[in-house]
C-alpha cells in the first residue's frame, strides 16, 4: 500500500488541506498545536471510519465555524489505484478503482460498505500494527515485559496463528461431538430390522378389518336417512306449536301494560293540571319584584367599582408623594458632590505629571529585564567554555584533513585492487587454456609439453596466492581505514554544535557589554514607584468617573419628579370625580348607599328565588299536552292488542290436535341410535384407515433410516480420521508459531543492536530479546555482560524503545510498502535525534515510502520530501518546503 494524495476539509484545524506523497521519505513538520498529527487521525477516519478509531466522534472533528466535514484519500495497492472519499457530517461514502481509462465504483456507496470493503483490503488491526507507530506506542515497549509482548504479537501478526490454534481446538471438539452423536445413534438404532418386521404385520392386519367393515356403513346412512326425514316434520310442527304458545302469553302481557299505563297517565294528567295553576301565581309575584332586584344590581355595582377604585388610587397617590419627597432629598445631597469633583481634577493632574517624568526611568528598567532573561537564557544553553571550543575546532581541522588522506589512500587501494583482479582473471584464463592446450603452448608458443604445462600452471598458482594475500592485506587495510573513517565523522559531526555554541559566547559578550550601562537597582526604585503612581492614578480616575456618573442621575432625578408629580395630580382627579358620581346616584356618603342596599335586598332575593317560574309554567304546560296525545296512543294500542290476541288463541288450537308428543319422541329415539350406530362404525373405519397410513409412513421411515443407519456408520469412520488430522495441524501450527516467533526475534535484536549502538556512539555493544510465557524481555550489553532495563537512563531507555520498534517494522520491511511513524523524537536528546537522521536515511529506506510526523527540524536532512504545517488565524495551513532551506 502507497499513499499518493490527502485532502482534508474541515477537519479539527484544517479549512482545506491537500498533501501529495511520493516514494522515499516524507516529512510533515511543524510546531505543536500546528495540526500536522490531525493528518494522520484524517488518514485513520477517511480510511475506516465510522467504527475505526474508536476514540473519535462526528462531533470532535468538525472543524469550529465549519459545515461539513470531508476526507479524500488517494492510493495504491498491488499496481491498482484506489480513491475512498467520505462526508462525515452528512454520513456518505463511496471507493472507487481506476481501470486505466476512467474511475469506477468498487463497491456500495454507503459508509458501512465502504468500510467493510477497506477492512478486506487492508484490515484496520494490520495498518495499525505494522505499518502505523503511534506516539504511546514507545512507552508500550517500556512500560512491562507483558505489554511488549503484546506489541510484538500485534506488529508480527502472531495473534493469527494463535487464533487458528485456538480454532482448531474447537474443531477437535466438535469433531469429537459429532463423534459422540453418531455412535449414540448408532447404537439406538440396532434392533431396525425387527422393527420393519413387526410394522409389516401391523399393516397386513389393519388392511383386513378395513375390507369387513366399509360395506356395512352404506347400508346404515339409507335407514337413518328415512327416519331423519319423519322427524324434521315432527319437529317442525313442535316448533310451530311452542311458536304460537309464546306469541300468546307475549300478547296477554302486552294487553296487561297498555291498561296499567292507561290508569297512569289519567293521574299524572290531573297532578299536571294542579302545578300549572300553582306556577301561574308564582309568574305574577316575578313581575312585581323585577323593577326592585334592577335597581339593587345597578346599586351594588357602583359601590364595588367605587371602593376598589378609591382604595387603589389613594395607596398610588400615598406611593408617588413618598418617591417625590425622596427625590427632593437625593437631589439636595448630588449637590454636595460638585465642590468633590473640583479637588478629584485637581489631584488628577499633579498624579499625571509625576507619571510622565517617571516613564522614561520604567522602559529603561524593562529593557534591562529583558536583556537579563536573554543572558540567562543564553548561559542554560552554553555547554562549552572559550577554550574548549578553540581545542575542538582544532579537532575537527586535523579530522577533515586526516578524512582527506583517508579518502585518496582508499582510493588507491580501490585502484590497486582492480589491478591485482585484472592480473587474477588473466592468470585464471590462462590455467584453463593451459589445461586444455594441445601442441604449441598459449603463453609463449613453444612445442607445449607435459612438464612445459604444469611448470606454467604452477607459476601461475603460485602468483594467485599472492595475489590473494595481496588483496586479503589491501581489505584488512580499507576496513582499518574505514573504521577510523566512522570515528571521524563522529568528530565532524560536532562542527555544527561547535558553531552554536560560539556563536552563543559571542552572543553572551554582547548582551553583558549592553548592560554594563544600566544602573540596575537605581531603575528598579523609580520603576516601583512608577507603578505605584500609575496604581493611584487609576483608583483616582475611577472615583472621577463614579463622581460624573452620579452627578448626571440629577437630571434625570428632575425630570422623574416632574412626572411623578403629574400622576399624582392626574390620581387626585380621579378621586374628586367619584365622590361627585356618587352625589349623582343620590347619595352624600357611601353609609347612605348602603343603608338603601340593606332595604332592597330582600327583594332581590325573593326575585332571584323565582327568577326560573317563567320556564318552568312553559315547560309544565307542555308536559301536560304531551301526556293528553299519549293517552290517546295507548287506547288505540289496546284495542288493536285485543284483537291480534284472539286470533292466535284460534290458531293454537288447531294446531295442538295434529301433533302427539308420544310419537315425536320415539321418532326422536330412533333416530339418535342409528345415527350413533353410524358414526362409531365411519370413526372405526377411520382410525383403520388412520392406522394403515401411519403404518406404511412409518415403516417408509425404518427404512430410510436402515439406510441412513449404513451411511452414518461411514461418516463414523470419516470423523476420527478428520479428528487425527486436525490434533496433526494443531501441533504443526504450535509448532510454527513458536519458530516464527523465535527466528523473528532473533532477526529484530540483530537490527535493534545495529540502531541501538548508533543512537548510543557504542556505548552498549548489542541488544538482548529473550521471548518467556507471556512476556518479551529486553536487555542491553554492556562491557560484555547483559544488563537490564534499570541499568539505562531515561534518554537510553527512550532510545532503546525506539530501536526496538523501529527493528520490528524493519523486519517487515518485505513485507510492508509504507510505515507511519508520529512523532518519533519525544525524549530524545540533541545527540540521539541527529543520529535518527542517519538511521532513517540507512535503515528506512528499505521501505518503499515512509511518512514522519515530528517537530524537529533536524530531520530534515533525512526526508526526500518536507511539508510545513502551520497555523495562521486558527486555521492549519500546509506548504511544500525545497531541500536545503
Amino acid at each position: 500500500m502507497r499513499i499518493e494524495k490527502l485532502i482534508v476539509k474541515d477537519f479539527r484545524s484544517h479549512s482545506l488541506t491537500k498533501v501529495n506523497f511520493t516514494s522515499g521519505i516524507n516529512l510533515i513538520i511543524g510546531q505543536n498545536g500546528s495540526g500536522k498529527s490531525s493528518l494522520l487521525d484524517a488518514l485513520l477516519v477517511g480510511l475506516y471510519w465510522p467504527s475505526k478509531p474508536k476514540d473519535l466522534r462526528k462531533e470532535e472533528v468538525l472543524r469550529a465555524g465549519g459545515k461539513s466535514t470531508e476526507i479524500t484519500v488517494f492510493f495504491e495497492k498491488d499496481g491498482v489505484k484506489y480513491q475512498l472519499h467520505r462526508n462525515i457530517t452528512r454520513g456518505m461514502a463511496f471507493a472507487k478503482y481506476y481501470d486505466g481509462s476512467s474511475w469506477k465504483h468498487a463497491t456500495e456507496t454507503s459508509q458501512k460498505a465502504v468500510r467493510d470493503w477497506m477492512e478486506r483490503l487492508v484490515p484496520y488491526d494490520v495498518f495499525l500494527n505494522a505499518i502505523y507507530i503511534r506516539q504511546g506506542e514507545i512507552d508500550a515497549i517500556l512500560e512491562s515485559d507483558e505489554s511488549r509482548e503484546k506489541v510484538v504479537r500485534q506488529v508480527l501478526g502472531l495473534e493469527k496463528y494463535e487464533n487458528a490454534y485456538r480454532n482448531l481446538l474447537e474443531v477437535r471438539k466438535e469433531i469429537e461431538r459429532r463423534i459422540k452423536s453418531t455412535e449414540d445413534y448408532l447404537k439406538s438404532t440396532e434392533n431396525l430390522d425387527e422393527l420393519i418386521v413387526e410394522m409389516e404385520r401391523e399393516l397386513s392386519n389393519a388392511l383386513k378389518e378395513i375390507n369387513e367393515l366399509s360395506p356395512q356403513i352404506p347400508k346404515l346412512e339409507k335407514e337413518l336417512e328415512g327416519v331423519e326425514r319423519k322427524l324434521k316434520e315432527l319437529d317442525a310442527l313442535e316448533k310451530e306449536i311452542n311458536s304460537l304458545r309464546l306469541e300468546v302469553k307475549e300478547r296477554e302481557g302486552n294487553r296487561k301494560r297498555l291498561e296499567t299505563k292507561l290508569e297512569e297517565l289519567e293521574k299524572r294528567i290531573a297532578e299536571g293540571r294542579q302545578r300549572l295553576h300553582e306556577l301561574e301565581d308564582r309568574v305574577k309575584e316575578f313581575q312585581r319584584l323585577k323593577e326592585k332586584a334592577e335597581l339593587y344590581l345597578r346599586l351594588s355595582d357602583f359601590r364595588r367599582r367605587y371602593v376598589d377604585e378609591k382604595a387603589r388610587n389613594e395607596k398610588l397617590a400615598e406611593n408617588y408623594r413618598a418617591q417625590i419627597s425622596a427625590i427632593e432629598e437625593r437631589l439636595k445631597e448630588l449637590s454636595e458632590l460638585e465642590k468633590r469633583l473640583r479637588g478629584l481634577e485637581k489631584e488628577r493632574d499633579k498624579l499625571e505629571r509625576k507619571l510622565k517624568g517617571l516613564e522614561k526611568d520604567a522602559r529603561a528598567y524593562e529593557d534591562a529585564r529583558s536583556l537579563s532573561s536573554q543572558l540567562e537564557d543564553l548561559r542554560k544553553r552554553l555547554k562549552l567554555s572559550r577554550g574548549e571550543i578553540e581545542k575542538f575546532i582544532e579537532e575537527i581541522e586535523d579530522a577533515k584533513k586526516r578524512k582527506e588522506e583517508i579518502q585518496a589512500e582508499l582510493n588507491e587501494i580501490n585502484g590497486e585492487r582492480g589491478g591485482l583482479k585484472n592480473l587474477a582473471r588473466e592468470r585464471n584464463r590462462a590455467i584453463m587454456e593451459l589445461k586444455k592446450a594441445k601442441g604449441k603452448c598459449p603463453v609463449c608458443g613453444r612445442e607445449l609439453t607435459e612438464k612445459h604445462r604444469k611448470e606454467i600452471i604452477a607459476k601461475y598458482q603460485a602468483e594467485l596466492k599472492d595475489v590473494s594475500q595481496s588483496l586479503k592485506e589491501l581489505d584488512e587495510r580499507e576496513r582499518e581505514l574505514r573504521s577510523e573513517l566512522v570515528k571521524i565523522e563522529k568528530i565532524l559531526k560536532r562542527e555544527r554544535e561547535l558553531i552554536r555554541q560560539k556563536e552563543l559566547l559571542d552572543q553572551i559578550a554582547e548582551l553583558e557589554e549592553r548592560l554594563k550601562g544600566y544602573d540596575l537597582e537605581e531603575l528598579r526604585k523609580k520603576a516601583e514607584e512608577y507603578e505605584g503612581v500609575k496604581d493611584e492614578l487609576s483608583r483616582l480616575e475611577g472615583e472621577l468617573e463614579s463622581t460624573k456618573a452620579e452627578l448626571e442621575k440629577a437630571k434625570a432625578l428632575e425630570k422623574k419628579r416632574t412626572i411623578t408629580g403629574e400622576k399624582l395630580r392626574l390620581i387626585e382627579e380621579r378621586l374628586r370625580k367619584l365622590d361627585e358620581e356618587l352625589k349623582e346616584m343620590g347619595f352624600s356618603e357611601i353609609g347612605e348607599l348602603d343603608e338603601k342596599l340593606a332595604e332592597l335586598e330582600p327583594s332581590y332575593k325573593r326575585y332571584l328565588e323565582l327568577r326560573n317560574s317563567e320556564e318552568e309554567f312553559e315547560r309544565e304546560k307542555s308536559n301536560l299536552d304531551r301526556l293528553k296525545l299519549e293517552l290517546e296512543e295507548v287506547k288505540s294500542s289496546l284495542d288493536a292488542e285485543s284483537r291480534a290476541l284472539k286470533e292466535r288463541m284460534d290458531e293454537l288450537s288447531k294446531k295442538e290436535k295434529l301433533y302427539s308428543m308420544e310419537e315425536h319422541e320415539k321418532t326422536r329415539e330412533a333416530f339418535a341410535s342409528l345415527r350413533e350406530e353410524l358414526a362409531g362404525k365411519k370413526a372405526q373405519l377411520e382410525a383403520l384407515e388412520r392406522k394403515r397410513d401411519e403404518t406404511m409412513e412409518n415403516l417408509r421411515k425404518l427404512k430410510e433410516e436402515r439406510e441412513r443407519r449404513k451411511e452414518k456408520a461411514k461418516e463414523l469412520e470419516e470423523l476420527k480420521k478428520a479428528r487425527d488430522r486436525v490434533q496433526e495441524l494443531r501441533e504443526k501450527v504450535r509448532r510454527y508459531k513458536a519458530m516464527l516467533k523465535e527466528g523473528a526475534l532473533a532477526k529484530v535484536g540483530e537490527i535493534a543492536s545495529e540502531i541501538f549502538e548508533e543512537l548510543t556512539e557504542e556505548k552498549y555493544s548489542g541488544v538482548t530479546v529473550k521471548a518467556e510465557e507471556n512476556k518479551i524481555r529486553l536487555g542491553v550489553i554492556y562491557n560484555g555482560k547483559e544488563r537490564g532495563l534499570g541499568f539505562l537512563s531515561g534518554g537510553e531507555r527512550i532510545a532503546l524503545g525506539l530501536a526496538f520498534r523501529l527493528a520490528l517494522s524493519l523486519y517487515l520491511a518485505g513485507e510492508i510498502s509504507l510505515l507511519i511513524l508520529d512523532e518519533p523524537t519525544p525524549y530524545l536528546d540533541d545527540e540521539r535525534r541527529r543520529r535518527l537522521v542517519d538511521i532513517m536515511q540507512r535503515y528506512l529506506r528499505k521501505i518503499p515510502q515512509v511518512i514522519v510526523v515530528s517537530h524537529d527540524e533536524e530531520l530534515k536532512d533525512a526526508a526526500d520530501r518536507v511539508i510545513r504545517v502551520s497555523l495562521e488565524n486558527g486555521v492549519s495551513v500546509v506548504k511544500e518546503v525545497e531541500l536545503g532551506v
